[in-house]
């Protein structure tokens, strides 16, 4: 990873950056995928989930957040929780529920990094074991996973944006 890359914990006042930077990376993840609509909606909200931010996504032996920056900008997010709110895998699993990366800053080892510290943060607080939920149209990601040694599970769900149904799989991991 370049040496002006610098990964941190969340801090209170990265709620503006942090959801404009989700908004931006969600666009490039599944423009093959959701329409318009879609991203119009998940921006509208953004100012509401900014003031429950700090509730939201916080670091503490429950939750982990981190972000990585290039030059004071967020170029990676990495959010995940020791108990998943996925009903299949409950809280037997922890759940690396978000981890993004800048397209231009893909292929750097960010997203390996992320996945490093949130198995050891894991590891510490008592998981065994964790899941990823992914779209199953979104190939890219799932093929990072597999690369990682991710086992897909059998269970499948749906997940529906502005009534339209998605189909989301999931990778398993031991720790």
């Amino acid at each position: 990873m370049d040496k002006k890359i610098k990964i941190r914990k969340v801090e209170e006042n990265d709620a503006k950056k942090w959801y404009k930077f989700v908004n931006k990376v969600w666009r490039d993840a599944y423009k093959n995928i959701f329409p318009e609509e879609v991203f119009l909606e998940k921006e509208k909200n953004t100012e509401e989930k900014e003031k429950h931010f700090n509730e939201n996504i916080y670091n503490s032996n429950d939750k982990i957040a981190l972000v990585a920056e290039n030059e004071d900008r967020i170029i990676g997010i990495m959010f995940g929780v020791i108990k998943s709110n996925y009903e299949y895998f409950n809280s037997e699993y922890a759940d690396l529920v978000g981890l993004y990366i800048d397209p231009n800053f893909q292929r750097k080892g960010i997203g390996s990094t992320f996945k490093k510290m949130f198995e050891k943060w894991a590891k510490k607080n008592g998981a065994k074991k964790y899941v990823i939920g992914v779209l199953k149209d979104n190939k890219k990601a799932r093929n990072i996973y597999e690369l990682w040694g991710g086992k897909l599970s059998t269970y499948e769900q749906k997940i529906c944006k502005l009534g339209k149904e998605y189909k989301e799989v999931f990778y398993t991991f031991d720790l």
